[in-house]
């Protein structure tokens, strides 16, 4: 098979086999090539120490110096190069504790996660493949590399990995693999909510919808969910999933759709305020339906983030037409409404209001809960009647 390796990394393995050094492009990145997509990035292996790495590239730096990762920075773009090592004692079910250089490809490539990416790969002298990767990549099975109870028992994270492959790869869990998930679920209250948050993150945007089941039949859900059980039928929850856009805010508010507390599951996994604000609303007007009126729209821009309501707006309409809160027709109608809205500047928010807080002012209405109470009356006449949004007009009616 002719593999195709960017130029940069071209270099840095012909730089360390110059140097009398084994090196190898590992992991993702080779199964990637080898299922024919381009990847995103790209890691060498290398029987090279860290302090040799360096001192043969100008610029890097010690991102993972403790477990042997060195970055090389290559035409400004980061390559991390690690040194062949067997790991130690895993103490938190994340990390080893410490790590053991060895001189021997395969031993590096007996510690990783699953067979798919235990694959190493050098245009010299091809793969280095001892678990059977290439072959479960054509089979499309995600098998763990020796035991999964060890495998799992060291990184448990491994297990939601495995489901999020499952999801963005279409592959099939292999049933050694899939009973060690269930039998060691317990084991991913170990492991950080930002990183539990990621991992759903990616199932849910990823093309396999299906995977997402494997959540509730390896009883992971709850940990996932930090102590929670799952809240609606995820069956049909699944196939509305199908049928969005891969957009995490659309996939997660579909997923949380019928959370009663989708605030405090969203703050429990460390979502960030911006997406927490924007599920919460979609969740909380997703089941209302919308009338075919103008005002009526404007009144629901209001609602939105005022620098991207427009989008805001066609991204709710979308996740009504997926639950069928309304029929495509009526759906139709309020897209074409809101973008006539648009297209034709009319006002809906404060910030576009001919009138602002320094005009009440001079007319001597104090800063406080008068102001914003006049100019959110004025407001809702401007949305009724565009007309009426001139400064002369607004401060007649003041």
């Amino acid at each position: 098979m002719n593999i195709k390796l960017p130029t940069e990394v071209r270099h840095i393995l012909t730089t360390l086999e110059a140097a009398g050094f084994e090196a190898f492009v590992v992991g993702g990145c080779v199964r990637d090539m080898l299922r024919g997509i381009t990847p995103k990035d790209w890691d060498v292996t290398t029987n090279a120490l860290p302090h040799q790495v360096k001192s043969l590239f100008s610029r890097t730096f010690d991102t993972g110096i403790k477990h042997g990762t060195i970055t090389v920075l290559q035409n400004r773009q980061p390559f991390e190069v690690t040194t062949y090592r067997v790991d130690g004692t895993y103490l938190d079910a994340r990390r080893p504790e410490s790590v053991t250089y060895t001189a021997d490809i395969e031993d590096d490539l007996s510690r990783r996660d699953f067979t798919m990416n235990a694959i190493a790969y050098n245009p010299a002298c091809g793969f280095s493949d001892p678990f059977d990767g290439r072959v479960d990549i054509k089979r499309k099975i995600i098998r763990c590399v020796g035991d999964p109870t060890q495998r799992f028992g060291e990184d448990a994270l491994r297990m939601l990995r495995a489901i999020r492959f499952a999801g963005t790869l279409g592959f099939t869990i292999e049933a050694d693999t899939l009973n060690a998930i269930s039998a060691q679920k317990e084991n991913l209250v170990r492991i950080s909510a930002e990183r539990v948050r990621e991992e759903l993150t990616r199932l849910l945007c990823g093309a396999y919808s299906q995977a997402i089941a494997l959540l509730e039949s390896t009883g992971l859900m709850p940990y996932v969910l930090q102590s929670r059980t799952y809240e609606g039928n995820l069956a049909e929850t699944i196939r509305q999933i199908e049928k969005s856009p891969a957009d995490e805010h659309l996939r997660l508010s579909l997923f949380f759709s019928r959370f009663e507390s989708v605030e405090k599951v969203l703050r429990a996994l460390r979502f960030d305020n911006k997406s927490v604000q924007a599920i919460c609303l979609y969740v909380r007007l997703l089941p209302v339906p919308i009338p075919a009126d103008r005002y009526a729209i404007k009144k629901y821009l209001y609602q939105m983030p005022a620098a991207y309501a427009q989008l805001f707006f066609e991204n709710l309409l979308t996740l009504q037409e997926i639950t069928q809160v309304s029929d495509p027709a009526h759906i139709a109608r309020l897209r074409q409404i809101s973008r006539n809205i648009h297209e034709s500047c009319e006002c809906y928010t404060l910030r576009s209001l001919a009138v602002n807080g320094k005009d009440l002012a001079a007319l001597g209405i104090p800063p406080g809960k008068a102001m914003g109470d006049t100019l959110k009356s004025l407001l809702d006449a401007v949305m009724r009647d565009p007309t009426l949004n001139t400064k002369p007009t607004l401060l007649s009616r003041i």
